[in-house]
Order: C-alpha cells, then structure tokens, then sequence
C-alpha cells in the first residue's frame, strides 16, 4: 500500500515500477543496513531486516519487470 496501486508511487513514497534493478537492490541494501534516511525510511528498516542478497535480486528483478 506504501508504493501505491501497482508499485507506481504514492504521494511521498517513490514508484518502484520499472526502477533499475541495480538501484532497487542498493537502496534494499541500505535500508537493510540503516544508511538509508528519509521519509519513510523507518519503515523500511523492518520489511529489510531479513532479507538476504537472493531476495534483494528477487524483488528488484520483479520490481524492475514492472511497467513503470
């Protein structure tokens, strides 16, 4: 719900939609890690907490397969 409808954005919470999938792994990287700030970026901590370098590939691959 924090990305919006279809991972397209929502307000102050960036689209994911079509992002590199590079990017989408760093910034997975660095909320998982708490070098990334920001609005919402609390948020962010718990959903990365677990993830491991599979998973952060997983979901940029999907992510990034998305029509932006």
């Amino acid at each position: 719900a924090c990305h919006g409808p279809d991972y397209k954005g929502n307000g102050l919470v960036p689209a994911l939609a079509g992002r590199s999938p590079s990017y989408l792994v760093r910034q997975l990287y660095d909320f998982q890690n708490g070098t990334r700030g920001g609005p919402g970026a609390d948020m962010m901590h718990p959903e990365t907490a677990n993830l491991d370098y599979t998973k952060r590939l997983d979901i940029a691959a999907y992510l990034a397969s998305l029509s932006p």
